[in-house]
């Protein structure tokens, strides 16, 4: 049952970050600096749960395959502003370090 809860929680949260930018927009006009962080909120939770997802997969810290895959797919995702590259290059990076035993 907790993980039902879990996932309505999660959903919930999801949901509102979202959607706040959209009311708040409705209401009227905003300053450009409340502007960008509303745009930004979604993107950033995301990210957040993404990089605890990276760092702890199974709960505990890792210093291996997936810290070095995240910091390349982060280096290409700024480098080339690809996201594709960047997810597509993650992956080869994690396999390959897995592949020599990191």
């Amino acid at each position: 049952m907790s993980v039902w809860l879990a996932f309505a929680l999660g959903g919930l949260a999801t949901y509102a970050t979202r959607v706040v930018p959209l009311v708040v927009t409705l209401r009227g006009s905003l300053s450009p600096s409340l502007r960008r962080y509303l745009d930004a909120l979604p993107v950033a939770v995301i990210a957040a749960l993404a990089g605890a997802g990276v760092a702890m997969p199974d709960g505990r810290p890792t210093g291996g395959a997936e810290i070095v895959a995240g910091a390349a797919a982060l280096a290409l995702a700024r480098w080339r502003k690809n996201l594709l590259l960047a997810v597509i290059g993650g992956v080869i990076v994690a396999a390959t370090a897995r592949g020599v035993g990191l």
